[in-house]
């Protein structure tokens, strides 16, 4: 009887909050016997609502939590015309690179009072206008995007004019407010790498539709005799495909991202003497895997730290992605236990 009747009023009390309505200002108000004004402009905050008595603050602060208000997102935004959300357009969520650079930005987003909408584009130009277009009716405060189209026009078309911009990893001519590595001078740092245990000749898998990658491969055969070359999308499968194609044994086999390169390991792991494999960023564990490596590692941290920075900036001036400047951070060169073993040559 006793767990009969105690089920009951558990039931009772259950279909009571079920059914109250969400606590609003004018409840806060009558419970703390304040004005409507006076309980808005304490949960606001701000320099308003700093004005507000330290005791009355408090004592809304209480009610509010007490009566479980949640303030209406929809009509603050209406109001303030501030959504406190950020939104990052990346080329690649799948790639370490880009899932690490997305958590710091979450991150220091959240440090400074602001929400992160994470989209991806696939490095598929078609979706990343489709999510522009989107991202334009939601309210976002700013944007940070890493570009797969090549012009400034392309680009700029499904933007809202006077939405802060900042653009990450990848340059468009005319848009100044931008953090990105020197692919050039990085490349430059893995080539010596290279130059010093005897390379002459590689073979290189690139993905020629990402800036960032045309540069790597480019940079790169101004330094090497090129025997092979294969070409296709930044994934995994072709880098598998760089090793079948292969006709000749290279020194090196050039991947000009992570992914590739892992599509490399894949089809070399067991074989005996194995080239040297050069890449960028993140692998898993390399310092254990037998193959000769040399990577050069972007400064994954500065990167989000500056995006951020930048946006931030803008958004606390009410400034525009044009009249920022860029910033261009170096890599460093990272070498596995295989690759110091080599012999040095020069």
């Amino acid at each position: 009887m006793t767990s009969k009747m105690s089920l009951a009023i558990w039931y009772g009390v259950a279909l009571h909050f079920s059914c109250m309505k969400p606590a609003t200002l004018v409840d806060i108000a009558r419970h703390t016997k304040t004005s409507v004004s006076t309980v808005s402009r304490v949960l606001a905050g701000g320099e308003v609502g700093r004005r507000i008595g330290h005791d009355t603050t408090q004592r809304v602060r209480e009610a509010a939590k007490l009566l479980g208000y949640r303030p209406n997102l929809i009509a603050r935004t209406l109001r303030t015309r501030r959504s406190h959300t950020v939104a990052l357009l990346v080329s690649d969520i799948a790639n370490p690179f880009f899932s690490s650079i997305g958590s710091l930005v979450e991150q220091s987003l959240h440090q400074q009072g602001y929400s992160l909408m994470l989209c991806n584009s696939g490095e598929d130009p078609q979706r990343e206008q489709e999510y522009l277009q989107l991202l334009a009716q939601k309210a976002i405060d700013g944007l940070i995007v890493v570009p797969t189209v090549h012009t400034r026009n392309e680009l700029m078309q499904n933007i809202p004019h006077g939405l802060p911009l900042v653009l990450l990893d990848r340059q468009v001519e005319g848009i100044n407010s931008s953090v990105y590595s020197d692919q050039e001078a990085s490349t430059n740092l893995l080539a010596q790498t290279l130059k010093r245990v005897g390379v002459k000749t590689i073979a290189i898998a690139v993905a020629p539709s990402v800036v960032t990658h045309r540069i790597r491969g480019e940079t790169m055969a101004a330094w090497f005799e090129v025997i092979s070359r294969e070409e296709g999308p930044p994934l995994k499968d072709t880098g598998r495909r760089a090793f079948i194609h292969l006709s000749a044994r290279p020194d090196a086999i050039i991947c000009t991202n992570n992914a590739m390169a892992d599509g490399v390991i894949e089809c070399i792991a067991d074989i005996n003497h194995p080239p040297i494999i050069a890449t960028y960023d993140a692998l898993p564990v390399p310092h254990l895997l037998p193959i000769p490596m040399a990577i050069a590692m972007q400064d994954i941290p500065a990167l989000a730290e500056e995006c951020v920075r930048q946006l931030m900036r803008q958004l606390k001036d009410e400034g525009y992605g044009d009249a920022g400047c860029p910033t261009v951070l170096s890599a460093r060169i990272v070498t596995n236990r295989a690759f110091d073993a080599l012999p040095t040559r020069v």
